[in-house]
């Protein structure tokens, strides 16, 4: 029987998640409405109000759009292109793994093994054994071939971003996507073999809608791990070149790291912890929705 006080179990839990998650988001917000400049120890620390946020916000001198649109405009190129190619491989993957033949188990272990590599010392490796133009594999099989090989980084910064991105995150799709194929009946499979549905069919007209759920789960998860992924850019193109290749997370990064505004870096991040809210919150009422209209 439950009691009237075992909610009071809980309350160690919750104030430990409360301290560890929501005491730092309050003092990013209240560092938000600070000027203060790290480097300038001798001015004094004053609230400012919403200033650092109409910093990034206002255009004074329309058409031209400040750089932290650009940014933001990245941010959504990288996070929403990274998304659909991790979705779309993720589940091509999954179909193939989705098959009990010899070394099934090897090949699904395998391919896992992006997902736990850091993605600094990823980043590293793919920067200078791979993309290298002058050691690395993409520039000696340029030159064997006779081609002049294109330093990637430097001209197609955000295609690589992608790349990587997608690379390491393909995996955690494949594991959600995966398992909600093996969540299907044996009943239905047998259905489909024996009404003489083809693959196409079996596939895309039949499992796909039956594990949709699975993949906005995995999407929804992806663009929160992937919104805030600084790592790869860090080791890779720093950012460039200019701010060709920031996202929000690096933006905030390099405002108190390289600018020493610990105001304008609080409501870079306090702007882009909402947008990703915001962003989980809409995927979120989808699924739900979904879940609604199959019940």
């Amino acid at each position: 029987m439950k009691k009237e006080k075992d909610w009071l179990f809980l309350l160690p839990a919750i104030l430990v998640v409360a301290v560890m998650t929501q005491v730092p988001f309050i003092l990013t917000i209240i560092y938000s409405t600070l000027s203060w400049n790290l480097s300038r120890p001798d001015l004094p620390i004053e609230f400012i109000g919403f200033e650092n946020y109409l910093y990034y916000l206002r255009i004074p001198e329309f058409p031209i759009i400040p750089e932290f649109y650009s940014i933001f405009w990245q941010t959504i190129v990288l996070t929403v292109s990274t998304l659909g190619i991790c979705a779309v491989a993720g589940f091509l993957f999954s179909i193939l793994l989705d098959h009990q033949v010899p070394g099934i188990n090897i090949a699904r272990t395998l391919i896992m093994g992006p997902f736990f590599v850091m993605s600094t010392a990823s980043g590293v490796i793919w920067k200078t054994t791979i993309f290298n133009t002058t050691f690395g594999w993409y520039g000696v099989i340029s030159k064997s071939l006779g081609f002049t090989p294109v330093d990637l980084l430097s001209y197609h910064p955000m295609a690589v971003i992608i790349f990587l991105f997608s690379w390491q995150w393909i995996p955690f799709f494949v594991l959600i996507i995966l398992a909600g194929l093996q969540g299907i009946s044996g009943d239905v499979v047998d259905s489909m073999k024996v009404d003489g549905a083809n693959w196409f069919e079996s596939t895309f007209l039949i499992k796909l809608p039956m594990i949709s759920q699975h993949v906005m789960v995995a999407i929804m998860l992806g663009l929160i791990f992937i919104v805030k992924e600084i790592g790869l850019i860090l080791v890779t193109t720093a950012g460039g070149p200019g701010t060709r290749s920031y996202n929000l997370p690096y933006a905030v990064y390099m405002e108190i790291f390289n600018g020493s505004q610990v105001g304008r870096a609080g409501a870079l991040a306090t702007m882009t912890v909402a947008i990703t809210l915001i962003s989980v919150n809409v995927l979120y009422r989808i699924i739900k929705k979904r879940s609604a209209s199959f019940e």
